[in-house]
């Protein structure tokens, strides 16, 4: 049965009116993509985007642009719409960041089960974060103990704490089911993603050390038919992980280091207390430039466990698969490599030995 539903069906989207909050962002983006292909009606409610962005010019959706916590602008996106993907977020680990990443976690999520028609189908996208982690790598399911209420990490509460709202909705009637992507990386990165920024600096020969923890990672193209998929087959109430394939972050930058044709003289994994001491400096600097730091005190913390799950509940329930990890890595470096060349200097380069020549750009 879970064969024939790894591919989102056209018949129950054709036609549909679907509005994805944080459709400019890196999971939104290709969300509506998935969408258009499925030939569903697609709405976005997003930020304008700073620069140059495929969506905004696109002809075949609808864009709103606006904060997902003002109800002038939430309410009518969601005016009509069958299905929504609550995708809207930010991440922050510093300053008064922090409080702006809570509302929009809360106050947005609030406006959006609010505007909702009562009868539409809500997708919200959480985060593995908030089902948890371990210190000696056991990877978790939806219905692992939750045991990092007292780790001081904003992200992670405000997502868990959202996660709530969405589960309290679904509780109340409301027809909510609950999505837990793991690390998002892939291509068609338009705004930036953490991982994203984590796989250049690697790639530029800017990230020599790597932390002691590790992460599920997961293609971003596989996490939106994930999404798809559960409108389509999800349980009212239910969580879904959508992972890829566990790995620390020295097993990781090897991976990063292979697709690239790179044969760094070492990877070196840190201890926590040397990242603390980095933190430390990076955020004295981050006081006086007013821009984030890495890493910071929240990234040490986050970086010393292992953010380690299972997707069994999605493949079973939904039809989920995850692309190899490798394969993801490939595309995504091409991707990168078109974007700017990713070109070694000096230290670097001496450090990072290109050993091959790297893949060829995407057309």
């Amino acid at each position: 049965m879970c064969a024939n539903r790894a591919t989102p069906s056209p018949s129950f989207w054709n036609g549909k009116l679907v509005c994805v909050t944080g459709g400019t962002g890196f999971l939104g983006y290709h969300l509506v993509r998935a969408l258009l292909a499925a030939r569903a009606r697609v709405r976005v409610l997003a930020l304008r985007p700073a620069g140059p962005h495929p969506l905004v010019d696109e002809p075949r959706i609808e864009c709103v642009f606006g904060d997902v916590r003002d109800a002038s602008v939430v309410g009518p996106a969601m005016a009509g719409c069958n299905v929504i993907f609550h995708t809207a977020a930010t991440v922050a680990v510093w300053g008064p960041a922090l409080e702006r990443m809570h509302s929009i976690h809360l106050d947005g999520t609030r406006q959006v089960l609010a505007a909702a028609d009562p009868a539409a189908r809500v997708v919200h996208t959480s985060s593995l974060v908030a089902v948890g982690a371990s210190h000696d790598g056991v990877p978790l399911t939806e219905e692992s103990p939750f045991d990092l209420e007292n780790l001081r990490l904003d992200y992670v509460q405000s997502k868990r704490d959202s996660e709530r709202l969405a589960l309290a909705a679904a509780a109340q009637e409301r027809d909510v089911v609950v999505t837990n992507p793991g690390y998002l990386v892939g291509p068609d990165d338009f705004e930036k993603s953490v991982m994203g920024r984590l796989c250049r600096r690697f790639w530029k020969g800017r990230l020599l050390i790597a932390p002691p923890g590790g992460v599920n990672l997961v293609d971003v193209r596989d996490v939106a038919r994930g999404h798809l998929l559960a409108a389509e087959h999800g349980q009212t109430g239910r969580r879904y992980l959508l992972g890829g394939e566990n790995r620390t972050f020295s097993e990781f930058f090897r991976d990063l280091a292979e697709v690239a044709g790179l044969r760094p003289r070492a990877i070196p994994r840190s201890p926590a207390w040397a990242l603390q001491g980095l933190a430390g400096l990076a955020e004295c600097h981050s006081w006086l430039t007013k821009k984030e730091p890495y890493p910071s005190f929240q990234h040490v913390r986050l970086n010393r466990l292992h953010w380690y799950c299972r997707s069994d509940r999605a493949e079973r329930e939904l039809g989920y698969r995850a692309r190899p990890l490798a394969e993801c890595l490939a595309d995504t470096f091409r991707w990168y490599a078109a974007q700017d060349g990713l070109e070694l200097h000096h230290v670097n380069r001496w450090w990072m030995r290109p050993q091959r020549q790297r893949l060829p750009s995407v057309a």
